[in-house]
């Protein structure tokens, strides 16, 4: 056991605590455990949205997307932005139908909307033959941030049970109020983090983000512009349409819906969603800054690049504080039911 280790387990065991303390007061029935009663205000349901679409993939996916890649990387922000903006019309009336009709689920919106239960069902199976995979990934890369920010000392395999087991526990204990209590340490420490590597990793090797992107244009000209062929902007623009359109259709981000007191709440969060967006921008900034430090990653070593170069910049402290931040992977009760 480290420093980094340590680091790393405390806030686990702080997520415990928290998700705890989250029952106290609350008479645990179903739409208390699913839901939190339908009683969430506007900062929760906003902890809660940003924090399941902005998990391992801000330290792995993004981050590595920009330095394998350059310049599409950026549909991320562009698509995430514009689905944020579309929630401002989206999400109020679903959330009246859900209240009005007594729906706890995104299966339940479905069959009530079309008077079929058997369109609730396969969207159930649906989203359930979906997440699997997302799940999958999302465990396979909290092991790879432990991994590496704990120095091996953490091993994948053990970084996967420690985090199964302790997300497991708050939430047969509390539901959807432990994942939103959670979720607010989760998002200050990411966004803390992200915005710390994305100007400071930049200023120590290039001497500015301005000065980075210079460099790394004269070093690899083409780099940070879209590409005639590929990733060029037919795939671009496509891609970013694609995915904004689908983004609230994934079971994670449409159950966040049903806990809202009020339909105000998402009005009032899609003015301020995109804001949070940059978040992945300060990741990207992170991996185009490895792109000259770290040289030669290739395949799946490319989502590594900011982790390699965190812990080529860093003491094992504040490595393990990254990898506290980058498994702070959280799940809620309702998203695939």
């Amino acid at each position: 056991m480290n420093i980094a280790s340590i680091v790393i387990l405390l806030p686990m065991a702080l997520a415990v605590f928290l998700g705890f303390r989250a029952r106290r007061g609350v008479k645990m029935d179903l739409a208390q455990w699913s839901v939190g009663g339908g009683g969430f205000s506007a900062l929760l349901v906003f902890v809660l949205m940003a924090g399941e679409l902005y998990t391992t993939f801000t330290f792995l996916g993004a981050s590595g997307f920009a330095y394998g890649e350059g310049g599409p990387a950026l549909y991320i922000i562009s698509y995430t932005c514009l689905a944020f903006v579309a929630s401002y019309w989206l999400l109020p009336p679903i959330w009246r139908f859900a209240r009005a009709h007594g729906a706890l689920t995104q299966a339940e919106v479905f069959a009530k909307a079309y008077g079929s239960p058997a369109l609730g069902l396969v969207v159930s199976v649906v989203a359930l033959v979906a997440l699997l995979p997302y799940l999958i990934v999302q465990l396979k890369g909290l092991g790879i941030i432990v991994q590496l920010t704990s120095y091996g000392a953490l091993p994948p395999s053990t970084a996967i049970w420690i985090g199964a087991a302790v997300m497991s526990t708050y939430v047969m204990v509390s539901g959807m109020h432990g994942s939103a209590l959670t979720a607010v340490v989760k998002d200050a420490l990411v966004l803390a983090v992200c915005v710390f590597l994305g100007i400071y990793l930049p200023v120590h090797y290039y001497g500015g983000i301005t000065a980075m992107f210079e460099q790394l244009e004269a070093a690899r000209p083409g780099f940070l512009s879209l590409p005639e062929t590929g990733r060029n902007a037919v795939w671009y623009v496509s891609t970013i349409l694609v995915s904004s359109l689908g983004m609230y259709l994934w079971p994670h981000a449409f159950s966040a819906v049903f806990t809202a007191k009020s339909e105000r709440s998402f009005r009032k969060n899609a003015m301020v969603m995109p804001l949070y967006a940059l978040v992945m921008l300060f990741a990207m900034f992170a991996g185009y800054a490895a792109v000259l430090q770290v040289p030669g990653l290739a395949g799946n070593q490319v989502d590594l690049a900011l982790l390699k170069l965190s812990i080529q910049t860093f003491d094992p402290w504040f490595v393990g504080a990254i990898g506290a931040a980058g498994m702070r992977r959280r799940w809620c009760p309702a998203r695939s039911c």
